[in-house]
């Protein structure tokens, strides 16, 4: 009898685009994105059943906070339009396999008040172009630290949300380490 056991694995590491992190209101306070933790993601693929069904969150989480005095936004985006192997740069997987949902923490409520969060209930896939996670709702989502507070859970590979329809089984993916880049783009609701 054979036993198979392949190893698929996904490293993100979490980028600032043009903003500086920090905790508190600077001097002249504008916009300011901390990530306080999760920056590097990895999700190991081990059994088959992970890769029929994929991993939801299971640790996989970036907490950050946003400071501003501005009506902010949040968007997020990949570096490149698709993963590459490491091991082997003609392996290939579709960023769609990738999900986030947001998660708020604090006390600026993400109900559309404050807030709105189009990655609440519902896994927003990952793509090379910008997409806007964190909104203003139909009041202000101004303030600092303990009232902009959220996880970022990631997910690899469950179909939900609009995220890839096919399992990681079923695209018939090669065993590599797959890595992109996120990037976080912090700006002044329009």
């Amino acid at each position: 009898m054979k036993h198979y056991r392949l190893v698929f694995c996904i490293a993100m590491m979490l980028l600032l685009h043009g903003v500086k992190a920090q905790d508190i209101p600077p001097p002249n306070p504008s916009l300011s994105l901390n990530i306080v933790s999760g920056y590097s993601i990895v999700f190991n693929f081990d059994e088959i059943a992970e890769y029929k069904n994929g991993i939801m969150n299971a640790g996989q989480s970036s907490f950050i906070r946003v400071g501003s005095i501005y009506d902010w936004k949040l968007q997020v985006n990949a570096d490149q339009n698709i993963f590459y192997g490491e091991n082997d740069g003609t392996h290939q997987m579709p960023l769609d396999n990738v999900g986030l949902t947001i998660l708020s923490t604090g006390t600026n409520l993400d109900d559309g008040t404050h807030i709105v969060n189009y990655a609440k209930t519902l896994p927003q896939a990952l793509q090379s172009s910008e997409v806007t996670v964190l909104t203003k709702g139909s009041g202000s989502n101004r303030g600092w630290g303990i009232q902009n507070a959220f996880t970022m859970n990631w997910e690899m590979g469950t179909k939900r949300g609009n995220m890839n329809n096919q399992s990681l089984l079923e695209q018939m993916l090669a065993p590599d380490v797959y890595n992109v880049n996120i990037i976080l783009t912090l700006s002044v609701y329009p």
